[in-house]
């Protein structure tokens, strides 16, 4: 990998940091990340990074010797990024400010149609649930209820018009990194990073409730974005993410327990956020009788 390094991007290294298909590796001025890549977006990734990177402090691709975003070491894929290191956790206000940062029109990246991504989402857990249930019994008995929370997220979906704020957005935040890895962003509707924030946080034991009101006091948000804020609380990424890393091997089915343990008390998150919203017309029956 030394060798390819210099040969690529004429970096002279001596010293690499393997940590899983990735590596790590510094020089005298800047810490760097090589990192395995198949995105089919990354030639648009890369415009929205040059893009940024004049104003803020987004990780940097480093581009090869040929000019190209993707490098090819032994037959697999690489990007090089540039490292803006920063050791602090993640703050509301982090994010909002990203969301904040003024987008420039791409449309590849756009994952704002909330109502076909999660029904084929779904569409998909429930046939390769029929597949391979057996083999995953703490997911077959549990998974019809997060189905059901999908599909409440589904159909309140369809209440939203297209006039909603589209701004530069995450497929997940889960550290510092992830916050400014321009891998993970993409473009979507304003409220989609602030509601995964809340998720992340509450299913990471913080209390919430304090910053949640704060925020949903302080940012008027129009119609459409209170439905689209309940839709994304209400559908389970949290338990879809831990599925899909159970089934493909990565963690052992057990862990998905500490999502199913708090399922009482999100509830009752649900509940308040509904009735936050309550004056825009929403009527969920089972969230009226959440204790």
């Amino acid at each position: 990998m030394k060798n390819a390094l210099n040969y690529y991007y004429n970096l002279n290294v001596e010293t690499i940091h393997q940590k899983n298909k990735n590596y790590y590796f510094k020089t005298r001025n800047s810490q760097f990340l090589l990192l395995e890549c198949s995105n089919d977006d990354i030639n648009e990734i890369y415009t929205l990074n040059i893009y940024l990177i004049k104003n803020y402090p987004f990780n940097k691709i480093i581009i090869n010797k040929d000019n190209k975003v993707l490098t090819l070491i032994n037959e697999k894929s690489y990007i090089l990024l540039e490292l803006v290191t920063n050791n602090k956790d993640i703050t509301l206000n982090d994010i909002i400010s990203i969301n904040n940062i003024p987008i420039i029109k791409i449309d590849k990246l756009r994952r704002d149609n909330w109502y076909v991504l999660w029904s084929n989402k779904i569409d998909y857990f429930e046939y390769q649930i029929s597949q391979i249930g057996k083999k995953f019994p703490i997911i077959r008995e549990s998974i019809n209820y997060y189905i059901g929370l999908a599909e409440n997220a589904i159909s309140l979906i369809k209440k939203v018009d297209n006039n909603v704020y589209l701004s530069l957005s995450h497929k997940r935040i889960n550290n510092y990194f992830d916050l400014y890895n321009p891998l993970n962003l993409i473009i979507d509707i304003r409220v989609r990073d602030i509601c995964e924030y809340f998720k992340y946080c509450f299913f990471n034991n913080k209390d919430i409730y304090e910053e949640l009101n704060l925020f949903l006091n302080y940012n008027k948000l129009s119609d459409s974005e209170q439905i689209c804020f309940l839709a994304r609380m209400l559908f389970p990424t949290y338990y879809f993410d831990l599925y899909e890393k159970i089934i493909t091997n990565e963690i052992k089915e057990e862990e998905i327990k500490k999502i199913i343990s708090k399922v009482d008390k999100y509830e009752q998150l649900l509940k308040h956020i509904y009735f936050n919203f309550k004056n825009n017309n929403l009527y969920i029956e089972w969230l009226e009788n959440v204790n």
